[in-house]
């Protein structure tokens, strides 16, 4: 776990909507994105500032913020796929990937990017 510091207590602080995102075919041969309703979470936000963390991404992707959630129901990486976005202060992000931070079971770290306003 060299180099991640756990979220402190009150750090997981921004409420952020995880929603699962389902692109459907429209009538102009293109798709249209729908969300689900979506569940309310706490947590932790950061924008990425380590160029290590960047170099390490194997998607393609270079993520652009961090999300840390307290490790439970709806919020274990499991639960957590390319299909979903998390939306917090009217801004959408897009899931790359999300750990068990040092597999304690404690917190899940989520790596996502910037699709812009909601």
């Amino acid at each position: 776990m060299a180099g991640l510091v756990l979220p402190r207590s009150g750090e997981l602080n921004r409420r952020v909507q995880i929603r699962l995102q389902t692109d459907t075919a429209n009538a102009g041969f293109g798709l249209t994105a729908s969300y689900s309703a979506g569940i309310p979470r706490w947590a932790k936000k950061e924008p990425v500032r380590s160029l290590e963390l960047r170099a390490g991404v194997n998607t393609g992707e270079l993520p652009t913020d961090l999300f840390w959630f307290r490790w439970g129901t709806g919020t274990k990486p499991e639960d957590f796929t390319t299909s979903h976005v998390l939306e917090h202060n009217g801004t959408r992000y897009r899931v790359l990937d999300s750990i068990d931070v040092g597999d304690l079971r404690q917190f899940t770290r989520v790596s996502a990017k910037y699709l812009g306003t909601v």
